[in-house]
């Protein structure tokens, strides 16, 4: 009996010993497990190493298994949270010896093997994408259609950036240079230029060796800088496109646009949202593609001077000695290069109209006359509101006729004073009224 007592000691720490190797094997052992492991629907992996180590490796031997790469955010799961949902995974046993830690993990076979599946159907899904866009892409180009063709390259580098793509060439740094390989050979041409009306007939070109054809319906911004009602200085964008004919006639639109700058004529082509580096890279190819235009806006009445009679009237209607909009009114078109002769018209209760173009000088053909009067007060916390009207008309000395009618012009002013707040919405009347009459020289020109 003594001699039995031993080997009942030894035989359960052999087995507890076998049960622990079996469930923590050592590095060497293969990432599925055997048959007599687990039931055939589950598949087993393994990880061993230092700090996250067992965990990295666990996950290389899982995208190994499925045969592609996984997002990071997977692995992230993993480390918190001791599984992967999406795939059925859960860590069901962890051993440290030392600084050593070894992990197991096990998951559906029947989830692992559809995400093979899945994924390689999404992978031939990119590439025949791909191929159908450089298709396209090929076709534009034969028909000058450029500008297409670089979109299509760029489509093509979106959709590759959305996994793996097989091949080298379909990756999206190699789309994104082709791509960039299209956009560095355009240029811009300007022609039939006119400094004085800002016109000009722009043409993007496609630079080769022998030819320079046109490229056909090519987006393309213009921009300049211009003066809103206000006289404030904003930058104008408009868009165009080179159509079927390769060729953009360019008039300015914009009434307000500075008498003297420069137009700037690019490429406005959208950057699909790639990686950000890969977009910068189109950015800056497509910078490169633009030209500037300057211009100086010749006054369509030549070198004659058009004269200013601008009056300003109280609430009760009473005649002010008071010029705030007619010097708002001359700064504006000074700056705009439109020459203002001041002209003293003497207002009369009958007739007016007929008593002041009598009274404008024969060496003055086109006259503004107009005048603005207050229509109320407010107030607003500390701030006094007045609100002005008024009008002007551009009036032809040559041919008796009035070539313009503004109708009526409100403009609100605001200040700590009666008199304040009516001086800036005076200014503000002036400022409005010189704006309208570029208008009305934009349709002469």
């Amino acid at each position: 009996m003594k001699k039995l007592l031993p080997l009942m000691i030894v035989i359960p720490l052999l087995l507890a010993s076998c049960r622990l190797a079996k469930d923590l094997p050592g590095s060497g052992t293969s990432s599925r497990a055997s048959p007599l492991e687990g039931r055939a629907s589950q598949v087993f992996f393994h990880g061993e190493g230092r700090g996250l180590e067992p965990y990295q490796t666990l996950f290389a031997r899982i995208e190994a298994s499925i045969g592609f790469d996984l997002d990071q955010r997977y692995l992230d799961e993993l480390i918190d949270t001791g599984g992967i949902a999406d795939l059925g995974l859960v860590i069901t046993n962890q051993y440290r010896k030392g600084d050593e830690i070894f992990l197991r993990a096990q998951a559906n076979e029947e989830v692992i093997e559809r995400w093979r599946t899945e994924l390689a159907q999404a992978l031939q899904d990119r590439i025949d994408r791909i191929e159908e866009l450089l298709r396209e892409a090929n076709l534009a180009y034969k028909a000058n259609d450029d500008t297409i063709t670089i979109t299509r390259y760029l489509e093509a580098a979106l959709v590759a950036s959305g996994g793996p793509v097989g091949e080298k060439r379909y990756e999206p740094e190699a789309l994104v240079t082709e791509a960039i390989r299209y956009i560095e050979p355009l240029q811009f041409v300007l022609t039939r230029s006119e400094s004085a009306s800002a016109r000009t007939t722009v043409t993007l070109r496609r630079r080769t060796r022998l030819l320079a054809p046109r490229v056909m319906h090519a987006p393309i911004s213009v921009t300049y800088e211009a003066y809103n009602a206000l006289g404030a200085l904003y930058e104008d964008t408009l868009y165009f496109n080179s159509h079927d004919s390769g060729q953009l006639l360019f008039n300015p639109l914009n009434a307000a646009m500075k008498s003297e700058g420069v137009i700037t004529f690019a490429l406005n082509l959208d950057i699909p949202p790639l990686p950000r580096d890969l977009a910068l890279r189109v950015e800056e190819a497509l910078k490169k593609v633009s030209i500037e235009f300057p211009y100086s806006l010749s006054h369509p009445f030549g070198p004659e001077s058009i004269g200013l009679s601008l009056e300003e009237y109280s609430i009760s209607g009473n005649l002010l000695p008071t010029t705030h909009a007619k010097t708002a009114f001359s700064e504006g078109s000074k700056r705009d290069g439109i020459p203002i002769l001041d002209v003293a018209l003497e207002r009369a209760a009958e007739n007016e109209l007929e008593d002041l173009v009598r009274q404008i000088p024969k060496n003055v053909r086109y006259t503004i006359i107009g005048s603005v009067g207050v229509l109320s007060f407010d107030k607003a916390l500390d701030d006094v509101i007045a609100v002005v009207s008024g009008s002007f008309i551009l009036y032809d000395s040559v041919r008796s006729a009035i070539l313009y009618h503004s109708q009526d012009i409100e403009a609100v002013g605001w200040g700590a004073t009666r008199e304040e707040a009516t001086a800036r919405g005076f200014e503000r009347f002036g400022s409005i009224a010189e704006y309208l009459l570029r208008t009305v020289l934009m349709d002469v020109r």
